[in-house]
């Protein structure tokens, strides 16, 4: 096991044993190498589909225990800044403390995943928490989805991963085979790039509508 701060040959970082690497992209993701060869990574393949949040909520308090158990979730993957917590704040507090509690209630393991580059941030929130995590997790790549999967013994069908973001969390998830819930950022102001990046996000978050009730 890789001490914290290190990386892996796929640069991901992780608060839990690592175990092995599980598969490297969702199916149908490969076209005719003609295709591949023109089109960047990570959109190889992908259509709007690949877009659209199965679920939709306003926040993360809108997400229950009981409403995931219902739905067959064991295991639920959340970005962090902006999901979870507004960026800067360092640590949970209690409301947030308290929906994990309702979640592992209901046997639904919280668990982050972060594409924070600063080996503390997610580290230091999440030992905080008491929750699994995965920092600098590359995302829309899969491979951080599939070493949590693996970390936590469920399957794609069992997991489902919330976050505020659709080119990171969303297509995340459609590559790796889980459902998405999309949320509202927590916070934009203080960084006009911010702005720009929801801006772009307008036409594919319309894609998920209101999406399907949890």
């Amino acid at each position: 096991m890789k001490k914290r701060g290190e990386t892996d040959s796929e640069g991901v970082w992780s608060g839990g044993k690592a175990k092995a690497q599980g598969p490297r992209s969702g199916a149908g993701f490969c076209l005719r190498r003609s295709e591949k060869d023109r089109t960047p990574w990570p959109f190889r393949g992908v259509t709007t589909a690949w877009f659209r949040a199965r679920f939709t909520a306003h926040d993360i308090y809108e997400i229950t225990g009981e409403a995931l158990e219902r739905r067959g979730f064991r295991l639920l993957l959340a970005d962090l800044d902006n999901t979870l917590a507004p960026y800067g704040v360092p640590l949970p507090d209690e409301k947030l403390k308290a929906w994990r509690d309702d979640l592992a209630a209901h046997g639904v393991t919280l668990f982050v995943l972060s594409n924070n580059r600063h080996e503390s941030r997610p580290r230091i929130f999440s030992e905080a928490l008491g929750v699994p995590y995965i920092g600098h997790a590359g995302k829309p790549k899969p491979l951080s989805f599939h070493k949590a999967m693996e970390q936590m013994g469920v399957t794609r069908e069992q997991t489902a991963i919330v976050g505020d973001q659709i080119f990171t969390d969303v297509l995340g998830g459609s590559l790796a085979g889980v459902s998405a819930i999309l949320v509202e950022p927590i916070r934009l102001a203080g960084n006009p790039g911010r702005y720009l990046r929801y801006a772009v996000e307008v036409p594919f978050r319309l894609l998920s509508g209101k999406g399907e009730a949890l």
